[in-house]
């Protein structure tokens, strides 16, 4: 099976979708769409139906009653179009109802939520696990929510991070804040997937699956060829070339204050006579570093400011494959703007007429911005 919305045969391939809450597949939907955001941050889902088309048991008085829905939606292009399961579609969420919007006047019902990120997101805890290794405390949460550790193992025990980032072992905070943290001490992502949570070391962009944009330009001949419904860029020129991040931090074995910047030498103000732009600076204090630790930190958020630079939206045909972990390649334009991006928004839209989209919105540093290694 393949869920690419090509031709095949000449024909193209009609997409489907099925709605299911609390395991039973729903005959009244009319339109679902999903958001995926980028790694720490839930995915959203809105599902509208149709009254009269829902059907006993799964009525709308038995939907009003519910005070509990899980919902999960599928997408894709089944070989048979008249005949599918979900077997032969793309699960693209699982999630918890939020909310419900009930209209008996338009004779629709709206649910909406987030994917079961949410779980960990609305439990609150004061637990430290010093002695456990962040591998092991994702493990237990995932496991004390129903979900399947997908987790690659670490050394260090907790209580050595909480001691670098001086936290208030009391402090209440979720399950999900406390997860994020470690994911950033150790330099990996974090991410609930279905019903699995994974964490695990960040994906390499050298590696990463690409997925191609092609532009052709319009000539005396022939309109622009594409294979996207809309295409846009904006650039910040302000980003990358003229900015600074400062870490200031407090080493109690040197018994002084000390910050580092980078990248170094760059100008900080307008000096009088001169031109030149002055720096954008940044500023992060963080206790208990080493000098060479303050310089991989500033480094770090040096590397997430310059993505600010390059953005570039799209709206194509939908494609149920493409996911935050992939590299979005531009070709065609003949400008600055092809290049890699890094999605960090995909919003599929599918209708019960057949119709199927994405948006996307990504970003990236552009070519002449030179990434901190």
């Amino acid at each position: 099976m393949s869920n690419h919305p090509s031709l095949a045969n000449g024909t193209v391939r009609a997409p489907r979708g099925i709605v299911r809450v609390n395991g039973q597949q729903i005959a009244g939907w009319a339109e679902w769409e999903v958001e995926s955001h980028t790694y720490r941050e839930s995915s959203t889902f809105r599902v509208l139906l149709v009254l009269s088309a829902l059907a006993a048991p799964n009525d709308e008085a038995w939907f009003c009653s519910q005070t509990t829905m899980t919902v999960e939606v599928y997408g894709g292009f089944p070989t048979d179009p008249s005949h599918y399961g979900v077997s032969d579609l793309d699960r693209v969420l699982v999630g918890n109802v939020d909310d419900m919007h009930y209209d008996p006047v338009q004779r629709t019902l709206e649910l909406t939520g987030r994917d079961l990120t949410s779980l960990l997101i609305d439990a609150k805890t004061t637990e430290t696990f010093c002695n456990q290794t962040a591998s092991q405390i994702a493990t237990t949460l995932a496991q004390r929510h129903g979900l399947t550790p997908v987790v690659t193992v670490t050394s260090d025990m907790a209580g050595r991070y909480y001691q670098i980032d001086h936290i208030q072992l009391t402090d209440a905070h979720t399950e999900w804040d406390l997860l994020t943290w470690l994911a950033a001490q150790v330099g990996y992502v974090v991410y609930v997937k279905a019903h699995e949570l994974h964490f695990e070391p960040a994906p390499n962009p050298s590696t990463a699956p690409v997925y191609p944009i092609m532009w052709t330009p319009a000539d005396t001949t022939q309109t622009f060829q594409a294979t996207v419904e809309q295409l846009s860029f904006s650039r910040t020129l302000t980003v990358g070339k003229t900015m600074t991040v400062t870490v200031r931090s407090w080493n109690p074995k040197q018994r002084h204050g000390f910050s580092q910047t980078y990248p170094t030498g760059r100008t900080k103000g307008i000096r009088p006579g001169t031109a030149t732009a002055p720096a954008q600076q940044y500023f992060l204090t963080i206790p208990n570093l080493m000098p060479d630790q303050a310089v991989k930190r500033a480094q770090a958020k040096y590397n997430e400011l310059i993505r600010q630079e390059m953005r570039m939206s799209v709206v194509m045909p939908g494609y149920s494959a493409l996911t935050i972990a992939h590299v979005i390649q531009v070709t065609g334009t003949g400008t600055v703007f092809d290049q890699n991006y890094f999605p960090e928004s995909i919003v599929r839209r599918m209708g019960i007429d057949e119709s199927y989209f994405m948006s996307v919105s990504a970003r990236n540093h552009s070519n002449d911005v030179q990434v901190a290694e």
